[in-house]
């Protein structure tokens, strides 16, 4: 909690109104292209929306750590693989519109002077509206004194991930839900807003997708017993279906750090915390929005490789002009009412 409020404290500050429009995103884990490479999944699309869309329409970029994955990839190697992202980069920079945030995997551009990427380093940014704080770091240093790494500790770290032949290992479970609990622990203590990275799991308001599909799954049962329309009591019945089947997608699958609940204390959950997730999903990629004094998180998929959210009663989704991407906003919620429910809340 002190080395967290260590980081809150000196951070770089950015005030920000309802004229500001911003974008976050974590864990690109850029690498050399290849198979191996995590990124290369979703980078068709991620540099698409992020030229196209978000460049286009003057969007500051904040880049929340392991944007590269230097514990199995040279810089050079992964500059030299992803120019053109560089050079959206660099269009950003140009305009004072990118703020790139270091993680845990590429830690390494913070501590080596001769690596270096031709953009300002911050370990932590902290967004003040309206007198409010948003805290954005990328989540590792919730975690013991390894996962702060040291030159050492980071040279064996890199030596046992360059032994992995693929994929990077998902955080265990009970590692997950520690890094969310200090993370929440600290800002309800400080009524502010976290925004994290480094778990890959999004988070909207301290609730897990476990928890809201929980949520949406218990409102759709209470419509459907208060409604005496037979059609409309058919239409809901299939949407609780469709929830249910990917609630129950999620609890069997193998990613089991995706099933703990975000139940960080018995009484009400503050709705402090938030993840950006990754570009590194199966089917696409999440994000966080800022505009219009609201924040949201967002989905951008390819409908060739997903169609989850094309049909989904509560869920706006757009297509990208012409091309098979889409961006599905899943939840959004304006920043006034949240800080006052965490003001009222703690």
């Amino acid at each position: 909690m002190n080395r967290l409020d260590k980081l809150f404290l000196e951070s770089k500050e950015i005030n920000i109104t309802n004229d500001d429009k911003i974008v976050i995103f974590s864990d690109l884990h850029l690498g050399n292209g290849r198979r191996n490479d995590d990124f290369k999944r979703n980078s068709e699309s991620f540099i698409k929306v992020l030229k196209d869309y978000y460049l286009k329409n003057d969007f500051t970029l904040i880049l929340n750590g392991d944007v590269e994955e230097l514990y199995k990839f040279t810089l050079k190697t992964i500059k030299k693989s992803w120019s053109e992202l560089y050079t959206i980069f660099d269009e950003f920079n140009n305009k004072g519109k990118l703020f790139k945030i270091f993680g845990n995997h590429d830690y390494e551009l913070a501590i080596n002077k001769h690596l270096k990427t031709g953009f300002e380093l911050y370990e932590s940014l902290k967004l003040k509206y309206n007198d409010n704080d948003i805290f954005i770091y990328h989540g590792h240093q919730t975690g013991s004194w390894i996962e702060q790494y040291s030159k050492i500790a980071l040279f064996f770290i890199k030596y046992l991930f360059r032994q992995i032949e693929n994929k990077i290992e998902p955080i265990e479970s009970h590692k997950v839900y520690k890094a969310e609990s200090n993370a929440y622990c600290h800002s309800k203590m400080r009524k502010s807003i976290s925004i994290l990275g480094h778990t890959h799991r999004p988070l909207f308001e301290s609730h897990s997708k476990l928890d809201s599909l929980k949520l949406i799954i218990e409102k759709l049962i209470d419509r459907y017993s208060k409604s005496f329309d037979d059609e409309r009591k058919l239409k809901i019945s299939n949407q609780i279906n469709r929830y249910k089947s990917e609630l129950d997608k999620l609890i069997s699958s193998k990613e089991v750090y995706h099933k703990r609940n975000s139940l960080y204390e018995d009484g009400m959950i503050v709705p402090c915390l938030f993840n950006s997730g990754s570009i590194t999903g199966k089917h696409g990629f999440t994000g966080l929005e800022i505009k219009n004094g609201k924040i949201a998180l967002i989905y951008w998929f390819d409908i060739l490789n997903s169609q989850r959210y094309l049909d989904y009663k509560g869920v706006k989704h757009k297509k990208f002009q012409d091309t098979n991407f889409h961006k599905a906003i899943l939840k959004k919620d304006s920043l006034d009412y949240l800080f006052s429910r965490i003001k009222l809340l703690c």
